[in-house]
């Protein structure tokens, strides 16, 4: 598997870190990936994502180096918490429960992204008014801690509408948790991310020259 490193380049001396999503390989690949990664650009990455539990649960994959990105299924979260330490898409009330009923089992724990919906013309993810709801229910949580914020948002945009959702999330981070990481699917507008100093920018193609 070729490493972009002109990609990777771009992020030195910056702040931003790849999360590199290795969902769509199989387990040698990935395997192989992590190696790689690990060995020549820890500096750079905060480690891979994936988000199907069928793939988790073959990879194997070192939990403290595994993030989850989907939609989750509450069938599935003792599954997602047994192989990943980071999960970034909850959206639901019902989920940190669950989390957290899970961990006190199991004497483990997680650390979260809340999904925030930044398109108010879709539905669905976290309403920008019902954070404060949130968390106040994390803050009762003894087993899940919140990293902070995570979005996805218009697969097609314009510079100015890219730059206006990092401004959005930043404000966000700013008012309700300062110290907070933001989270964001930015393969196709990376370089955007990283000109606004988004803490963790998810890169998939571009990262492997696919």
């Amino acid at each position: 598997m070729e490493i972009n490193k002109s990609l990777i380049e771009d992020f030195n001396n910056k702040t931003s870190k790849i999360l590199a999503v290795t969902k769509y390989f199989d387990v040698e690949e990935t395997n192989n990936i992590a190696s790689i990664l690990s060995t020549d650009y820890s500096d750079y990455i905060v480690w891979l994502w994936e988000n199907r539990v069928n793939s988790l649960k073959e990879k194997d994959l070192d939990r403290e180096s595994t993030h989850f990105i989907w939609n989750i299924q509450t069938k599935e979260i003792k599954h997602i918490i047994k192989h990943c330490m980071y999960i970034h898409s909850v959206d639901d009330i019902k989920q940190l429960y669950k989390m957290e009923d899970i961990c006190s089992k199991s004497w483990n724990w997680v650390q979260i992204f809340l999904q925030i919906n930044l398109d108010e013309s879709k539905p669905g993810w976290i309403n920008k008014n019902d954070i404060p709801k949130f968390l106040d229910i994390i803050g009762e949580l003894e087993n899940v801690s919140l990293i902070w914020f995570s979005a996805i948002w218009k697969s097609e945009f314009s510079y100015e509408e890219k730059q206006n959702e990092f401004l959005l999330l930043k404000e966000l981070r700013n008012k309700y948790l300062q110290n907070g990481l933001i989270s964001a699917w930015t393969s196709v507008d990376y370089k955007i991310a990283l000109e606004n100093e988004i803490d963790i920018i998810r890169i998939w193609t571009k990262l492997f020259n696919l």
